[in-house]
């Protein structure tokens, strides 16, 4: 479960960090800030019926908005995938087919969603006219895997490719701590103090990935230049089979 009453950046500062602050306040004021990490995006998180997109599902769709780095709005809805669900799947989300039987298929879902997408511009809803692209950046968790299936489904569906910016919190756990094994969700909100267990819904995904997101732009911030590395740069790469989503990579110097 999701702990509740979390700081923005997942726990509560250890003794070290406040005693840091409260005896060098204008220090920590001066500290330069990361360039790269935005603070105005969505964070997304898919649940599915196995792994592959052409043969497989969307059953639920979850997704927060951030502005300045709060979350201001949020998505959520299950989808009938027409097929059963996997029984190893049920068990791992909770997610069965009663749950969905009756509920709108991806036909349906997909465009309320690209929708939502679109009205990040100034909370303006700009539909889909003019290409199925995200207007903020998008956050995820081994993001390539959701963005497979939405662009996947765009072009299904929707008759076009899906396009955006997005950013990994595995690439990122990957690059800035090299020295842990694993850097699965579950590693992340444990290592960080967000939460004990990973629920597997797309929602609270969604949220734990943002809030891992915000506990690492607060760690580059704070230690960028002091500690393990001198500072950070991006690069961008085009997916697999669509040059119009770029992934943007962390990279430390």
């Amino acid at each position: 479960m999701t702990v509740s009453g979390i700081t923005t950046f997942g726990r509560q500062p250890d003794s070290e960090d406040v005693t840091a602050e409260a005896a060098e306040p204008a220090e920590a004021a001066r500290a330069p800030r990361v360039e790269g990490f935005p603070s105005d995006y969505v964070a997304l998180d898919l649940e599915t019926t196995g792994f592959y997109p052409n043969s497989c599902a969307i059953t639920e769709i979850g997704a927060v908005r951030v502005r300045d780095r709060r979350i201001v709005d949020r998505f959520q809805r299950l989808v009938n995938p027409l097929k059963p669900i996997p029984a190893q799947v049920v068990r791992l989300t909770g997610i069965t087919d009663d749950m969905v039987s009756g509920l709108d298929p991806i036909d349906q879902v997909l465009p309320e969603f690209t929708a939502w997408l679109a009205q990040g511009a100034d909370g303006a809803d700009g539909g889909t006219d003019g290409g199925i692209a995200a207007i903020e950046p998008l956050i995820g968790h081994n993001i390539k895997f959701d963005l497979s299936f939405i662009d996947y489904n765009c072009r299904q569906v929707l008759g076009e490719p899906f396009s955006c910016l997005d950013y990994d919190t595995m690439q990122i756990s990957r690059a800035m701590f090299p020295e842990q094994r694993r850097h699965r969700l579950l590693d992340l909100i444990q290592r960080f103090g967000i939460a004990d267990n990973e629920e597997h819904r797309a929602l609270s995904d969604a949220i734990q990935t943002q809030q891992c997101f915000e506990w690492m732009h607060k760690y580059a911030d704070r230690h960028a230049g002091h500690s393990g590395f001198r500072g950070v740069d991006w690069k961008a790469t085009p997916a697999k089979g669509n040059k119009a989503i770029l992934h943007r990579q962390i990279v430390l110097y």
